[in-house]
């Protein structure tokens, strides 16, 4: 005998959990749920957000893993560094210690969702080549460039910005060929330059077939070089202390005061003096200036929200570091604009040219 089958009605309880789920986006929203993708996956309301108003992990010194105790003393060091140089394996071993501030490559760094990467750059004598120092020499530049673009190609809906902080024992014939390289490497994948910001999203670059934001820290890119974007776009204020108090206080207060229509770049991260990487000589960067700093650092985090004048790029030393907590805790800081009331503060933009 077959038995009819009843219809279905919703119970409170169900209704009550679809109401919810309708005014609280976020809870179906997982925007930090594959970091590989993050950028790709965000639903269309944050793909068409200026990118100057969306949350973005960046790396500190980004390429410093490449630094090994092998590695040369470079042009950017202290001078009581090269002063110390006598004494041989032991200090630079402690060197090695205290300029490494990220432990994976870049590769490793995108797949977790790092989209800014901090960047200093030298010339080397007798050498063509450019290479990413920070107290010594690491990786060739080239190599580094390659893998940031095999990824992109890969992932053709992800951005990076490139931001090219500091040159070391350059001349103007070397900036022309960095910014050749630069503009080589990347090609039509290079957002133009251009004074106003508030247009750029994920979805306009996406359509344009836009990848790569380079920043470029020089007046000699001044002129002729519309691939390239000059300091003042991105502002990039740093505090320069150990005191975790200092940094949290200029932290909240250089964003209160960050240009809306332009990017920011905050810098969460604890800077060594010389005197107190000898105090501390035989230990390292990551127990002194990271480990003490993460408590609050995510604390602080919670507490910000991107969009307008809000926070936008935030830098970590070793991204890496608890499985990419760091990246997940600012990508999750977008859900923030997905929740109703944000309308006010927040207008979309169209995704086309």
């Amino acid at each position: 005998m077959l038995i009819p089958l009843l219809p279905q009605f919703p119970t409170k309880s169900s209704k009550m959990d679809t109401l919810e789920v309708s005014l609280n986006p976020t809870m179906e929203t997982d925007v930090a749920k594959d970091l590989e993708l993050w950028m790709t996956n965000l639903p269309q309301k944050l793909r068409t957000t200026p990118i100057i108003h969306l949350a973005i992990p960046g790396s500190h010194d980004s390429t410093t893993y490449g630094i090994t105790s092998k590695s040369k003393i470079a042009p950017d060091a202290e001078p009581i560094y090269k002063w110390l140089r006598f004494l041989g394996p032991i200090f630079k071993k402690v060197m090695v210690n205290w300029s490494k501030t990220q432990t994976v490559t870049v590769t490793l760094q995108l797949q977790s969702g790092i989209r800014y990467f901090d960047l200093r750059i030298s010339t080397k004598e007798k050498d063509d080549h450019f290479y990413f120092v920070h107290g010594l020499y690491g990786d060739e530049v080239a190599k580094i460039l390659d893998e940031i673009k095999e990824f992109l190609e890969t992932h053709p809906k992800e951005v990076v910005i490139l931001d090219c902080q500091h040159f070391y024992a350059f001349q103007q014939s070397d900036h022309e060929r960095l910014m050749y390289l630069l503009t080589s490497t990347f090609g039509h994948k290079l957002l133009p330059y251009m004074s106003h910001m508030e247009h750029i999203s994920l979805q306009y670059m996406t359509e344009c077939r836009y990848q790569v934001i380079v920043v470029y820290r020089s007046d000699a890119a001044r002129f002729g070089q519309p691939l390239l974007w000059p300091a003042v776009c991105f502002r990039n204020p740093w505090a320069e202390t150990v005191s975790i108090p200092k940094l949290i206080t200029f932290l909240t207060d250089t964003l209160k005061s960050r240009n809306p229509s332009m990017g920011f770049v905050s810098q969460c991260v604890l800077t060594p003096t010389t005197w107190f990487v000898v105090k501390h000589l035989f230990s390292c960067l990551k127990k002194q200036c990271l480990l003490p700093l993460q408590r609050d650092k995510y604390k602080w985090l919670r507490m910000q929200r991107p969009g307008r004048g809000g926070l936008n790029i935030v830098i970590s030393d070793f991204a890496e570091f608890e499985d990419g907590r760091f990246a997940r805790a600012v990508v999750g800081l977008n859900r923030k604009l997905l929740r109703e009331g944000e309308r006010d503060e927040l207008t979309p933009i169209d995704g086309g040219r």
